[in-house]
């Protein structure tokens, strides 16, 4: 008795956290090395963000997914950021998301990361209400 009594408690308790409905983002770091000046993790960091986000609205949006090719911050990786950034932006009320910019090639900028997080964390706290 005590058992089925431990498992109900446990399934009531795993069907109220699938039933949260806040989103945490992930801090993203770009630690490169080498020639690659966008590391994986910031790129799958920045990618698994704007798919929770995405998630997160009553009707879901579909946000581009950013890929950096080559040895150099391409521009379209830069911009793909910062279209996700304002078909968000669009979806909600009374939020201002800055436009990120990275203006050297070879590396992200400490500017443009915290860029990144800063607007994820926007979009959190206004997702959270």
């Amino acid at each position: 008795m005590k058992t089925i009594l431990a498992l109900l408690v446990v399934l009531t308790s795993l069907t109220v956290l699938a039933e949260d409905k806040y989103i945490y983002p992930q801090h993203c770091s770009n630690f490169s090395y080498g020639n690659d000046p966008v590391s994986f993790s910031f790129s799958s960091c920045v990618n698994n963000n704007f798919r929770d986000m995405g998630r997160d609205f009553d009707q879901p949006l579909y946000l581009s997914y950013c890929s950096n090719f080559g040895n150099t911050v391409s521009y379209s990786y830069v911009s793909c950021i910062n279209n996700n950034y304002r078909t968000i932006s669009r979806n909600l009320e009374n939020v201002y998301l800055s436009n990120c910019s990275n203006f050297r090639t070879d590396e992200l900028s400490y500017s443009f990361v915290s860029c990144v997080n800063n607007n994820n964390r926007d979009i959190a706290r206004e997702l959270n209400r």
